[in-house]
């Protein structure tokens, strides 16, 4: 029996997902630009092809076709047509007296369905709204609102590391970070030095946290007294990276030390602060 073959796409709609399609009879090689069926017919480029099992494919949405000269124009065509969408959408938004703030609209590429993103400090009622949209521009119509970390990522932008927005760039599913990763980390700093553009926690405190508790789990608590080549001090700061803590000694010094070289002192010997 053939074995049937499982496209990786990557979806080029604002939310840039990446999935699985299966075609019905044309094959794609990786880099081909196709038409997908995913809530509308959207462009997309194939990642990779993959073998896949009987019956598979029937699970899966699929892609349509290969994309064509007419779907390359029309989807330029309809960005453009997004800044047109956003400036007369804005109109019918005052019109309303809505607490709304536009992200972004884009059409499928037959323009059979258009999807605006906002953010709002809270749950809109826009049904009088929907209504409006749809007499006004004549197509499905759906409002998406958002948070502050999915408006970066649909809108990009540069990070404090000069980089492009990991939440733009890669990272598909940005998921809230606590503030507890900063003091797991001892980022004692002020709010603004570890807030990403979005005005949220950067996304990247937790790529080394559990790095951060597990090299620290192994070193002596903040506050806990050491001794340290005949000295004593309180271990005031840890680097994990160099295997050391700072100390703060009876006289006010301050010395690295090495992890190894250091001992915890029982309560009945400790200094008093």
């Amino acid at each position: 029996m053939a074995e049937e073959k499982v496209f990786l796409v990557r979806v080029l709609d604002l939310e840039r997902d990446s999935g699985y399609f299966h075609a019905q009879s044309e094959m794609f090689a990786a880099g081909d630009r196709c038409i997908v069926d995913h809530n509308g017919l959207h462009m997309g480029i194939v990642m990779s092809v993959l073998a896949a099992g009987e019956g598979i494919g029937k699970q899966l949405e699929h892609v349509v076709r290969k994309a064509t000269a007419s779907d390359m124009d029309a989807y330029a065509h309809n960005q453009a047509e997004a800044e047109r969408v956003l400036a007369s959408t804005r109109e019918v938004i005052v019109s309303h007296d809505l607490p709304m703030h536009l992200v972004a609209a884009e059409y499928t590429i037959d323009r059979a369905h258009l999807r605006i993103y906002f953010t709002a400090p809270h749950r809109i009622d826009f049904r009088a709204l929907l209504r409006d949209l749809a007499g006004r521009f004549g197509v499905r119509i759906e409002l998406r609102q958002m948070g502050a970390r999915d408006e970066a990522k649909l809108k990009g932008g540069i990070g404090r590391c000069g980089r492009v927005l990991c939440c733009h760039q890669f990272l598909h599913n940005p998921t809230p970070v606590p503030m507890e990763f900063a003091y797991d980390q001892e980022l004692f700093v002020p709010p603004e030095r570890i807030t990403g553009v979005c005005g949220r926690l950067m996304c990247c405190l937790a790529y080394e946290h559990n790095a951060y508790k597990a090299e620290l789990a192994g070193m002596p608590k903040l506050g806990v007294w050491v001794s340290y080549k005949e000295k004593r001090g309180k271990v005031i700061a840890h680097n994990i990276f160099r295997h050391t803590v700072t100390l703060l000694t009876g006289e006010h010094d301050r010395i690295e030390a090495e992890l190894a070289d250091i001992k915890t002192l029982p309560a009945s010997r400790r200094q008093r602060d």
